[in-house]
């Protein structure tokens, strides 16, 4: 259900800018910084004794972009936090436990444009644990992932910001108990920064 109500919001109140999406025709590629909220749960199953429950997260980092006619490909370098919280019931109290479990991510994502000022993307998100083995950190060193989402870019005095919403599948087990399988499910929604090239004058 809040996942749910995170996508309503995010909806209304991006709605009125992305009806004056535009793609500021960038020719080649350029740099961007991004940053913004992460929801993330984690898939549980096997023996465990912890109940799942969504964590809201930020994320931030730097995106490369490059465009050729109406395909694009999108290297990024993330940090995040995931491993969302678990619930778990003890002497008849349920007690909350904090995961945070601290990446290094590069999503390879490549685009497709529809239509100006909206790129659709998929790809491969390689991530590395930074706390792997630690109290509250996953149990492997590596994750890997499937990335879908969109880009929009926006106009007149927000032209050099974007929005990036994408949903990460993760697809190795990174639990720190033996009898169990955690994988990390993400929703991100972030705001980049696009550092356009200065066009050069013409003579």
């Amino acid at each position: 259900m809040r996942s749910n109500r995170l996508l309503v919001f995010v909806f209304f109140l991006v709605s009125p800018l992305l009806a004056r999406a535009q793609s500021n025709n960038p020719r080649g590629g350029h740099f961007g910084l991004k940053a913004g909220p992460t929801l993330t749960q984690l898939a549980v199953s096997g023996i465990s004794p912890y109940i799942p429950k969504r964590t809201l997260d930020p994320h931030l980092g730097v995106m490369y972009r490059y465009r050729f006619q109406r395909f694009v490909l999108q290297p990024e370098l993330l940090l995040s936090s995931k491993g969302g919280s678990f619930q778990i019931e003890r002497l008849g109290q349920r007690e909350t436990i904090r995961n945070r479990y601290l990446y290094a991510s590069v999503p390879v994502l490549l685009g497709f444009i529809p239509t100006e000022g909206i790129t659709l993307q998929a790809g491969p998100e390689f991530s590395y644990a930074l706390n792997a083995g630690q109290t509250n950190g996953p149990g492997n060193r590596t994750d890997v992932g499937i990335a879908v989402g969109a880009h929009y870019d926006f106009l007149d005095f927000l032209d050099k910001f974007s929005l990036h919403v994408r949903y990460v599948y993760g697809l190795n087990n990174v639990s720190p108990e033996p009898l169990a399988t955690y994988k990390n499910r993400t929703l991100q929604v972030g705001i980049v920064y696009n550092l356009y090239p200065k066009e050069k004058k013409k003579n």
